[in-house]
């Protein structure tokens, strides 16, 4: 199954993206607000350069099965990032997406993010300091998350063949690589 070939084969990509965005810093109690702004703004960046492209590639009838209208997320991170005074950047296209499955390589890292981000935002709201900080996008899928997640991997695993697991593969490693080579 290409989710579980996705999951081994980003394992390092996605430990130096979490060391990268001080993960620990949200267990320890040692994530601040500045720590939050930039890390919506690393999923801002990376929501902004591929959503839209990502969309595109996803077939009709996937899309209606995903609910796919339902997992834009780039306006409830700019509107995160409003609320906290993170100015945006200039709307930009920075990467492109060359096929359906470097597209979904591309979707599994945005819908991880999001399942990790269920999780931040609740260890967050436990700190006074983000009493008031909104999780808009961090939320977005609310109770519905793990149902999402199961979603998208049936029709990941559905979607991409045996022959597309490599450009697949590759798909997530560009959005890890983007991830990565954001200024810190």
């Amino acid at each position: 199954m290409i989710s579980e070939k996705l999951k081994s084969g980003t394992r390092h990509l996605h430990d130096l993206t979490e060391e990268k965005f001080n993960s620990a810093k949200i267990f320890e109690g040692t994530f601040d607000l500045n720590d939050y702004r930039k890390l919506l703004f690393y999923n801002y960046e990376m929501l902004n350069s591929f959503e839209n492209e990502v969309f595109n590639f996803i077939p009709a009838k996937a899309a209606d099965f995903l609910n796919l209208e339902s997992r834009r997320k780039l306006k409830l991170a700019e509107t995160d990032m409003m609320e906290l005074g993170v100015p945006l950047p200039p709307e930009r296209n920075l990467a492109s997406v060359k096929n359906l499955a470097e597209a979904f390589g591309i979707f599994y890292v945005m819908e991880g993010s999001t399942l990790g981000g269920n999780m931040i935002a609740k260890q967050l709201s436990k700190s006074g300091e983000f009493a008031d900080a909104p999780f808009h996008y961090f939320r977005c899928y609310g109770s519905h998350t793990g149902s999402y997640w199961k979603t998208f991997k049936e029709v990941l695993d559905r979607e991409i063949k045996l022959e597309y697991e490599d450009a697949c593969l590759r798909g997530a490693e560009k959005a890890y690589g983007f991830l990565l080579n954001l200024p810190d």
